[in-house]
C-alpha cells in the first residue's frame, strides 16, 4: 500500500517514518461486496483491518443466527482490535453492509513493531483502546435506546464538560506524612496487593515496586462517589475491601435515556476508573461506595511517568487496559443479546458455547446455566462465579467475570428476592411474645430498606390528613411471578409500600391493612397476615378459626366492620383494596366493591376516604420506576346523601369514583414513566 495512504488514516497519523515503512510494505487493500464477510467470530485474529469507505456490521452469534449490534461508517475505522490481546480470537463477526473498501495489515507486523520499540507499542495499544472504549460507548448508548429502536451509527463520543474532580480522603501514603516504618508497612501492603490481582500479573516486580511505593490509599463511606462520569479521570483505582458500583448516566449522552447499571465491583485488585489511561482521560462512568471501601490510588501522572522510563511496561499496562476494556465491551454487547432475547440465560449460554474449547470439562461453569434456570438455585450461581473470580484458572476468571457483569440485573433481582424472603421470615417467624404492633413496625423498617433501592415517585403528601384514623383506598396491581416464595406466598408491593414509604413514613406508625382470610391450603399466607394483626375478609371456603367458624356472610361481615372500625377509631388507618382483586397497571382500576365504603358509613366519627393511585407494582422492581399519588380525600356523606341507600351507593361507585379512578391511575403511569430496559 502506498506510504502517503496509509499515513493519512488517523490511525497511523504520527507514527515514526521507519514504523510506517515496515506497515505500508504488509498492508493491502481489499474490495468486498455487499454482504461480504470480513472477519467471523471465534476466527484466530490473524489481522487487523481499517475501513477506508462503505460501511460494515458488527455481529454478535447466537445458536443459528447473527445479531447486529453495531454498524460501523466512519472512513479510518479501527476493524478486528481482538488482534491486540489474548487471546487472539475475534469476538464478533464483521460483514459489509454496502461494497467496501479495506486495509489489511497482518498482525505479525505490529508484534514485530512492538517488539523493536516497546515505547511504540504503548502509544499504539492506548490508540486501540480509546477505539474499543468508543464502541463500549456506542454499546451502552443501544442499551439505553428501547428495544427495537434502530441502532445508530458509531462516531467520535462528546465529551461532557469537564468538572472540579471530587477530592477522596487519604487514610494514608509514603507522601501523607508518617513516618519511616509506617511508610515501609504501607508500601508492602500496597505491593502485595499489586502482586495478587489479575490486572498486574505476569509485570517486572520492579515495576510493581515503584507503583506500590507512590500509590495512595483512600477510603469512602457507603454511599460517597468515588469519581463521577464526565469528570478528568486523574487516577487508576485497584479494590482493596468493600464494593464499588459503577453506574453510566444516559443524560451524560447525546442519546439521553435512564442511568444504565454497567457493573459492581467486589473483587480485591480489580481495576476500577480505567478512563485514566484512555483519552480524552475522562470518566465514562460514575462509582459509587456501595458500603465502607478502601481503594489503591495510581495517580495518571505516575502510570504515564513509569511508561515513559521504562516502555515495556507502558506496552504491558496498556495490554491489560485493553483486557478491561474488551471485556466491559463484551459484556455490554452479550446484555444486548440477553435484551433481543429477553433472557439472560441464553446469552450465557452463548458465550459459554463459543468458550468451550478453552474450559476444562470438570470446569463448574459448565453448572452455571443450570444454576441460573432456578430462582432457588441462583445464589449458588452467584457464589459459584465468585470463587471462580478468586481461585479460577485464566480462562475462567475471565468467563466468570464476564458472565457476572451480564448477570448484573440477574444478581439485583436476587438481592431483592432475598430481601422479601428476609421480611417474611421477620413478621411469619418474630417470637411469640412479640405483639401485632410491634411486627408490623418491624415489617415497615424492612420494606423502607426494600424500597430505598429501587427507582420510585411519591406525589400528594400534601392531601395526607394532618393525623390518622382513616381509610386508605387503592387500586390493586398484580404481584410479578418472580417474587413468589418457595411456600407459594407472594408478598404484595403496591400495598406495602404505600404502608411503610407513605403512611408510615408520615405518621409513624404501621396501618392496618384489610386482607383476604386464606384457604385452607395457603398456610403461608395465613402464617403471614396472622402476625401482623391485620383485618380479614371472607370470599369462599376459608381457613376457619374459632371467632368465624360455620359463621353466615352477614356474620362475617359485621365481624369485619367492627374489626376494622375499631381500629379507626383507636386512631389508626385502614387501607383497603375495594377491587378485591388485583390487575396490571394498563387495566387498573377494576370494579370496586362496597365494602370499604361501608366501612367508612359505619364508623362515628366519619373517617376521611384517602385514595391513593399506584402504577407500576406489576413489573419488576430493577426493571421500572414506581409511582403512588395521593389524591385530594372526601366524607362519603359528602358525595352520597344517603350512605344506607344502597343504589345510589352504587352509582357513586362505578359511575363516579370508578372512572375518575382509573384517571388518577394513568396519571401515576406517567408519573413512573416507562419501565426500564
Amino acid at each position: 500500500m502506498e506510504l502517503m495512504r496509509l499515513a493519512q488514516l488517523p490511525f497511523f497519523q504520527g507514527m515514526p517514518q521507519w514504523a510506517l515503512v515496515r506497515v505500508a510494505e504488509t498492508a493491502a487493500e481489499e474490495q468486498l461486496p455487499a454482504g461480504g464477510m470480513l472477519l467471523r467470530q471465534g476466527d484466530r485474529a490473524r489481522a487487523v483491518h481499517f475501513l477506508l469507505a462503505g460501511s460494515v456490521q458488527v455481529l454478535i452469534r447466537v445458536g443459528e443466527e447473527d445479531l447486529l449490534v453495531a454498524v460501523l461508517r466512519r472512513p479510518g475505522e479501527l476493524l478486528g482490535w481482538s488482534a491486540f490481546r489474548p487471546p487472539f480470537r475475534y469476538t464478533a463477526s464483521v460483514r459489509c453492509e454496502e461494497p467496501s473498501r479495506l486495509v489489511r495489515v497482518p498482525a505479525a507486523a505490529f508484534e514485530e513493531l512492538f517488539t523493536r520499540d516497546p515505547a511504540l507499542a504503548y502509544q499504539t495499544l492506548q490508540r486501540v483502546a480509546a477505539s474499543v472504549a468508543n464502541r463500549l460507548e456506542h454499546a451502552r448508548q443501544c442499551l439505553r435506546l428501547p428495544a427495537g429502536r434502530p441502532l445508530p451509527g458509531e462516531g467520535c463520543r462528546e465529551t461532557p464538560s469537564h468538572v472540579s474532580p471530587q477530592g477522596t480522603s487519604a487514610e494514608s501514603g509514603p507522601l501523607g506524612g508518617p513516618d519511616a516504618e509506617d511508610s515501609r508497612a504501607i508500601c508492602a501492603e500496597n505491593l502485595q496487593l499489586l502482586a495478587d490481582a489479575p490486572f498486574f500479573e505476569g509485570f517486572d516486580p520492579q515495576d510493581l515496586a515503584e507503583l506500590a511505593s507512590h500509590g495512595r490509599m483512600v477510603a469512602f463511606e457507603a454511599g460517597e462517589r468515588v469519581f463521577v462520569e464526565g469528570e478528568p479521570a486523574t487516577a487508576l483505582f485497584l479494590l482493596v475491601s468493600g464494593a464499588v458500583e459503577l453506574v453510566s448516566g444516559g443524560q451524560a449522552t447525546k442519546e439521553g435515556g435512564p442511568d444504565l447499571a454497567v457493573q459492581t465491583i467486589t473483587h480485591a485488585g480489580h481495576p476500577v476508573g480505567w478512563s485514566a489511561m484512555v483519552e480524552p482521560s475522562a470518566y465514562r462512568a460514575t462509582a459509587t461506595a456501595r458500603e465502607a471501601t478502601r481503594l489503591l490510588a495510581l495517580d495518571r501522572d505516575l502510570l504515564e511517568g513509569q511508561a515513559k522510563a521504562h516502555p515495556s511496561f507502558g506496552a504491558a499496562l496498556m495490554r491489560a487496559i485493553l483486557g478491561v476494556v474488551g471485556d466491559r465491551l463484551r459484556a455490554t454487547r452479550l446484555r444486548l443479546v440477553a435484551r433481543r432475547y429477553d433472557d439472560v440465560l441464553v446469552a450465557v449460554r452463548d458465550l459459554l458455547g463459543q468458550s468451550g474449547a478453552q474450559l476444562s470439562v470438570t470446569s463448574p461453569l459448565h453448572k452455571l446455566p443450570h444454576y441460573l434456570e432456578h430462582r432457588l438455585t441462583l445464589a449458588d450461581a452467584f457464589h459459584t462465579l465468585d470463587l471462580l473470580q478468586l481461585h479460577g484458572d485464566p480462562v475462567e476468571r475471565n468467563l466468570a467475570a464476564l458472565c457476572t457483569d451480564v448477570l448484573e440485573r440477574v444478581h439485583q433481582e436476587l438481592r431483592l428476592y432475598q430481601q422479601l424472603q428476609a421480611i417474611y421470615e421477620v413478621v411469619a417467624g418474630a417470637p411469640p411474645t412479640m405483639g401485632p404492633e410491634e411486627v408490623r413496625r418491624r415489617s415497615m423498617l424492612a420494606f423502607r430498606q426494600l424500597f430505598a433501592a429501587t427507582r420510585h415517585r411519591i406525589l400528594g403528601w400534601e392531601h395526607l390528613p394532618e393525623r390518622p384514623g382513616h381509610i386508605v383506598i387503592m387500586n390493586h396491581l398484580h404481584n410479578h411471578p418472580d417474587n413468589l416464595l418457595p411456600n407459594n406466598f407472594t408478598l404484595t408491593l403496591d400495598t406495602h409500600f404505600v404502608a411503610s414509604m407513605i403512611l408510615f413514613q408520615r405518621y409513624g406508625q404501621a396501618p392496618i391493612r384489610v386482607v383476604r382470610k386464606s384457604r385452607p391450603d395457603e398456610y403461608g399466607h395465613q402464617r403471614f397476615y396472622d402476625r401482623l394483626g391485620y383485618v380479614y375478609t371472607y370470599a369462599g371456603h376459608v381457613d376457619a378459626a374459632d371467632e368465624d367458624h360455620d359463621s353466615s356472610p352477614e356474620a362475617r361481615r359485621r365481624l369485619f366492620l367492627d374489626a376494622a372500625g375499631s381500629y379507626l377509631q383507636m386512631g389508626k388507618n385502614v387501607v383497603i383494596c375495594p377491587e378485591g382483586t388485583s390487575a396490571a397497571t394498563e387495566a387498573s382500576p377494576l370494579r370496586f366493591r362496597p365494602g370499604a365504603f361501608r366501612l367508612a358509613a359505619h364508623v362515628r366519627p366519619e373517617p376521611l376516604l384517602v385514595p391513593v393511585a399506584v402504577a407500576n407494582f406489576d413489573k419488576k422492581l430493577t426493571r421500572t420506576t414506581t409511582a403512588a399519588v395521593v389524591y385530594q380525600p372526601f366524607r362519603l356523606s359528602d358525595v352520597v346523601a344517603d350512605p344506607a341507600d344502597e343504589p345510589a351507593l352504587l352509582a357513586f361507585i362505578n359511575q363516579q369514583l370508578g372512572p375518575c379512578f382509573r384517571g388518577w391511575v394513568r396519571e401515576a403511569a406517567a408519573l413512573a414513566g416507562s419501565p426500564a430496559d
